[in-house]
């Protein structure tokens, strides 16, 4: 059985007000009854990371949300197959869509950059004009002020698109590289009044101000699950069906990374078995499976998405 370690991710909620002068009735105290669930539901997003990074990318993502388990997914606005996600948005106005805010790009052969324009944001980029390939280069290279400017384009882009955005969340985790960017990053789902996937764990080892800053954003926590590099020779498959016997009450998230196993995710994943090709075909055929929607009913899951949450607890 491989070995789960669940992270918390803190998800941010209205505040309520009440507008009469007698005790108020008490409220929800759970995400899950806030949400109008019994607080004994066990919740999950099945959540697909990396939207626009290809072709093949975008046909498995589609065909997971459309015929498989996958209820939500976040687009790389900066990636060259983005108008495909933009036509099937607008197709499809049901679908869940974020913004997965990029400011790295890590294949080998596949780069991209910032839509601000590099002479706006030249901290994000390299000598070549591509973002930072890893994180800590990310972090160690840009400005607070030029990470804003662009994670303000990428959610403009999505909009401008046509893309009805439910929810923000960071490609690699850039967005919580440091208590600063996590603070823009908190600020932002707070303007722009929708949910973030901010890790418990990052605020509770933060600054103070951080961690006010986390506080201070009314909500509950959330169990947030996927793969590690541990996870791939033990079997990705039996990991996620494991972490769903697993599930506890409340409101969970599983991220996926979905694809085909085919040349072009191949090519772009070249000599990067980690998150690679044959990674993300695991993914879309566990998500496509009838084993897995089986599973789920049986285990009398909830599956949601993050339009649920963005209306009942942010409009």
């Amino acid at each position: 059985m491989p070995n789960i370690t669940p992270t918390l991710a803190l998800l941010a909620l209205v505040p309520f007000a009440s507008a009469h002068n007698h005790e108020p009735e008490a409220q929800p105290t759970t995400v899950q009854e806030q949400l109008g669930y019994p607080a004994d539901a066990k919740l999950l997003i099945i959540h697909a990371d990396d939207l626009g990074l290809a072709h093949s990318k975008n046909l498995a993502t589609f065909h997971a949300m459309e015929e498989g388990v996958v209820t939500s997914a976040s687009v790389m606005m900066t990636t060259p197959w983005v108008l495909e996600v933009a036509h099937y948005a607008q197709a499809h106005p049901e679908a869940d869509l974020g913004v997965h805010l990029t400011l790295t790009s890590e294949w080998e052969t596949y780069k991209n950059g910032p839509l601000a324009g590099r002479d706006q944001v030249p901290s994000l980029v390299t000598e070549h004009g591509y973002f930072h390939a890893t994180v800590a280069d990310f972090a160690a290279a840009a400005d607070i002020d030029q990470i804003e400017t662009e994670a303000r384009a990428q959610i403009k882009a999505a909009a401008d698109s046509g893309i009805a955005y439910t929810h923000l969340d960071g490609h690699m985790g850039s967005m919580l590289a440091t208590d600063e960017i996590a603070q823009l990053y908190i600020r932002l789902g707070q303007e722009y009044r929708v949910p973030i996937r901010l890790h418990q764990h990052h605020a509770d080892a933060g600054s103070p101000k951080l961690q006010a800053a986390a506080v201070a954003m009314p909500g509950k926590l959330v169990q947030a699950y996927g793969a590690v590099p541990a996870d791939y020779p033990e079997g990705m498959g039996a990991h996620y069906d494991q972490i769903l016997r697993d599930l506890q009450p409340g409101l969970n998230i599983l991220v996926l990374h979905l694809g085909y196993d085919d040349l072009e995710m191949q090519a772009i994943t070249v000599n990067h078995p980690l998150w690679g090709s044959h990674w993300r075909q695991i993914d879309y055929d566990w998500a496509t499976a009838p084993e897995t929607k089986a599973l789920i009913q049986e285990l009398g899951i909830t599956l949601l998405d993050w339009r649920e949450v963005q209306e009942k607890l942010f409009d």
